[in-house]
């Protein structure tokens, strides 16, 4: 009897850590970050990996095509209303778009002493555009593309409290959408870019916090335009998994990114003949389409392993 007894104790204590594990293993699968992608790419292969893989798709309005010509601050419903159009065609759609709205209004905002007009004119110019974007696809995620603002010199308190500065825009955004770029790689890319990366991502996830909003840093595969030398130049495979995994494992009091967003409009680049990545093309013996869902590809995988 006591033989059976403590079989059926074994057994139960077996069973109990089964279920405890299992449980946990759901626990981690469930807090792992997102990878999602804003990409031009539209081939059968890009979007076979994107769906099998889970990954979200990030689409956009973009400044150039909905602001007014004629008048500053103003942008121009009907052209505003076509981008979201071709965004999202379906009124009834779901799913995630980034608002790019930038110079020279999101540096007003950023910059700017909140009682300037160029500030009070910005700030009406960005809840105008949310507003009516959000009214036009209800059930799709907006969020403006840089805000919450990120830096590489200006990594102190005082520069990231200007979130509260544009806490209107934040607080009436679905999702946040910072962008996280890479600028440098003098010497050392680890060096260079380790503490930025770890110092705004965490500032990131804090301000998310703060608002109770979810967290989608925008990265790039290529160094920003901005830098003269190297700028639009391809960052190497190995210093891409460093730029990823530093972002992804980052946390602040225990909560991570809810997700990374790839940045890639290599298409584009390509046809407006961008040097740097036709000199790339240039080196390979296949169509410009297949080199690029290589790269795209390659980029993402490595993205979900780092996760």
């Amino acid at each position: 009897m006591s033989k059976l007894l403590s079989n059926s104790i074994l057994c139960l204590v077996f069973f109990i850590g089964v279920i405890h594990t299992i449980s946990a293993q759901k626990k981690i699968y469930k807090t792992l970050p997102d990878v999602l992608i804003a990409s031009g790419n539209k081939s059968v292969e890009y979007k076979k990996f994107v769906s099998d893989n889970n990954i979200k798709l990030v689409s956009f309005v973009n400044d150039r095509q909905f602001l007014d010509e004629k008048i500053e601050f103003a942008f121009n419903p009907e052209y505003l209303r076509e981008q979201v159009r071709l965004a999202y065609p379906d009124p009834k759609a779901k799913g995630m778009a980034y608002i790019d709205l930038e110079y020279p209004y999101l540096e007003y905002l950023m910059n700017e002493d909140v009682s300037s007009d160029n500030f009070k004119k910005s700030l009406k110019l960005f809840l105008g555009v949310l507003k009516f974007v959000k009214t036009e696809r209800p059930d799709v995620k907006w969020g403006y593309y840089a805000i919450p603002f990120t830096s590489y010199w200006e990594r102190k308190p005082d520069f990231f409290e200007r979130h509260k500065k544009v806490q209107e825009i934040i607080n009436n955004s679905d999702v946040l959408f910072p962008s996280i770029y890479i600028f440098y790689n003098n010497t050392d890319f680890a060096a260079e870019n380790i503490d930025y990366l770890k110092d705004n991502t965490k500032e990131m996830i804090r301000i998310g916090k703060i608002y109770n909003k979810k967290v989608y840093p925008f990265i790039m595969s290529r160094y920003h335009p901005s830098t003269a030398k190297i700028g639009n130049g391809r960052i190497s495979t190995e210093n891409f998994r460093t730029y990823v995994s530093e972002m992804m494992k980052t946390d602040y009091k225990g909560k991570k990114v809810d997700g990374i967003v790839l940045w890639n409009f290599d298409d584009y680049s390509y046809r407006i003949n961008e040097p740097k990545i036709h000199e790339e093309f240039s080196k390979s013996k296949i169509n410009f389409d297949k080199f690029y869902d290589s790269y795209i590809i390659s980029l993402l995988n490595i993205m979900i392993k780092e996760r």
